[in-house]
C-alpha cells in the first residue's frame, strides 16, 4: 500500500475525527506513531456504538475507517507482528459438524500472534482467539483428488463449533500441532470432575436447561447451583440468566470434547 492519508475516527472518551497516515511500515494518527511490527493484536469489533478496528500496541486503540475499513483491516492483518506459515486452508470447512457448501481451499498463511491465530488470504482474514480453540488433530481429506493429511482445528465462533483444515508440509504441520496443543494444555483447568459434573457439562453443552438437568439427574436446585458456581469460578462457564443458567466458555467446550473422547475410547477397549 503506497502512503495513504485519510480521515478516520478515533475513540478517546468519544469518537473524534483524526487524520491517519498509513505508510509501508507504520501508521500515524493524532500524536501516535505505531510501527506495524509492534501491533500484537487486531480485530474487527463494535465499540462505542460503531463498527471499528481494535488494534493493540502497548494499549488498545479503536479506529473507524468507514467504507475503507475492510481494506485497511486486510492490510494490517498481513503486516502485524506474527509468525506466518505458507499454507492452503479451508475455513470454515464444517459448521456445527455439517459441511459448508460454498467453502473452498485458499492459498495463504496460517499466522500466529500473541492472542490469536489467523487464516489469511486476499479474500479472507479470519481471526481465531487462542481461548476459542477447542481441539487440534490430524485428519485425512481429499485435496485435488488425492488423500492428504491435514491439520484439523475446531474453534468457537459465537456459540457455533467451526472446523477448519490446514494443508502444509509435514514439518510445518508437526510444528503447528505442537504449538496449538501446548496452548490447549495451558487452557485446561487442572481440576478433576466427578461423573455427575461431567454429565452436567455435557448436558449444558447440548442445550439442556437447569430444570431439566435437575429432573433428569434427580438433584436439587441448591446442589446444581453449587456445581454451576464451581464451573463459573474455573472459567469454564458463565452465568447468562438470573435463575442461574450457564453456557460453556471455550475452555468448557474443550473439556466436553475430552469427556466425549473418554466415553468413546472406553467402549472400544
Amino acid at each position: 500500500m503506497p502512503e495513504t492519508k485519510l480521515i478516520a475516527e478515533l475513540f478517546e472518551g468519544g469518537w473524534k475525527k483524526v487524520e491517519v497516515i498509513i505508510g509501508e511500515k507504520s501508521m500515524v494518527f493524532g500524536k501516535e506513531k505505531i510501527d506495524f511490527r509492534n501491533i500484537t493484536d487486531l480485530e474487527l469489533t463494535t465499540f462505542g456504538g460503531k463498527e471499528c478496528i481494535r488494534l493493540k500496541s502497548g494499549k488498545d486503540y479503536y479506529l473507524s475507517f468507514g467504507d475503507k475499513q475492510r481494506q485497511i483491516f486486510r492490510f494490517l492483518a498481513f503486516n502485524i507482528k506474527s509468525d506466518k506459515f505458507a499454507v492452503y486452508f479451508l475455513s470454515p470447512a464444517l459448521r456445527g459438524g455439517v459441511l459448508v457448501a460454498n467453502s473452498k481451499w485458499e492459498k495463504g498463511y496460517f499466522s500466529i500472534t500473541e492472542s490469536a491465530v489467523w487464516f489469511l488470504s486476499p479474500e479472507k482474514q479470519i481471526r481465531v482467539p487462542l481461548n476459542a480453540i477447542g481441539s487440534v488433530s490430524r485428519d485425512t481429506r481429499t485435496v485435488g483428488d488425492k488423500p492428504r493429511v491435514v491439520l484439523s482445528l475446531t474453534h468457537l465462533e459465537g456459540k457455533e463449533v467451526i472446523t477448519s483444515f490446514v494443508l502444509c508440509p509435514e514439518t510445518t504441520l508437526e510444528l503447528l500441532m505442537d504449538y496449538l496443543r501446548r496452548i490447549l494444555e495451558q487452557q485446561k483447568p487442572k481440576e478433576k470432575f466427578s461423573e455427575i459434573e461431567e454429565q452436567i457439562l455435557t448436558m449444558v453443552y447440548t442445550g439442556v436447561d437447569s430444570s431439566s438437568i435437575e429432573s433428569v439427574l434427580g438433584i436439587s436446585t441448591e446442589e446444581l447451583n453449587k456445581i454451576y458456581d464451581k464451573f463459573v469460578s474455573l472459567g469454564i462457564a458463565k452465568v447468562v440468566k438470573i435463575r442461574k443458567e450457564i453456557e460453556l466458555t471455550p475452555k468448557g467446550v474443550v473439556i466436553v470434547s475430552e469427556i466425549a473422547k473418554k466415553l468413546g475410547g472406553g467402549k472400544g477397549g
